[in-house]
């Protein structure tokens, strides 16, 4: 089985993807198949509601959305992780919540996680895993039964805070257990 994981970061190399990367090697040590998706390294221009893909047809934006898309039905589990940008997801991260309306109703069933990163404890990562949930909602995915997500404490100028944050760490590690359970449960 195998688990998509998608970084909404834009900065490469910092806490969220690190965090990320921790989650989808807990899976990995239980013998999932994981790949990662960076949004730092991916193009993904913002929805200009043009209507093409309420009409049946190809989105016309040629960015990497639709191969991130095509990523995503071959999965069995998405784990997304954002940091918390103004207690929201982050830009590019919403970009492609936006244009995932080219996969609606392809995504049902899959089981689905969330990770939010944030300067403090309880900065905001609790609606930042919320928005992230009601987005999996809305493609009917099967959201982990946690009451939030990996939620760490980071910062914008140490790439290395997370990594010190034990009751972080262990809400991944929470999360990767739980993807876990659900994909054997399938």
């Amino acid at each position: 089985m195998k688990v998509l994981g998608i970084c909404g970061s834009p900065r490469k190399g910092a806490n969220t993807e690190f965090a990320l990367n921790f989650t989808l090697n807990e899976l990995k040590a239980m013998g999932f198949e994981t790949e990662t998706v960076l949004l730092s390294e991916k193009e993904v221009k913002f929805c200009n509601h043009c209507g093409k893909c309420l009409e049946g047809k190809e989105c016309p934006i040629k960015d990497d959305a639709k191969g991130i898309f095509e990523r995503m039905l071959l999965a069995d589990a998405i784990i997304v992780a954002s940091p918390v940008y103004y207690v929201s997801v982050s830009a590019q991260l919403k970009a492609l919540f936006d244009r995932s309306i080219m996969v609606r109703g392809k995504l049902k069933g899959k089981v689905g996680g969330a990770i939010a990163v944030g300067q403090v404890r309880n900065g905001g990562q609790e609606m930042v895993c919320e928005q992230i949930h009601q987005w999996m909602l809305t493609h009917e995915m099967k959201i982990v039964p946690m009451r939030f997500g990996g939620m760490l404490v980071g910062s914008m100028k140490d790439f290395e805070a997370v990594k010190r944050d034990e009751a972080g760490l262990n809400s991944c590690k929470n999360l990767a257990k739980k993807v876990a359970e659900a994909l054997r449960s399938k």
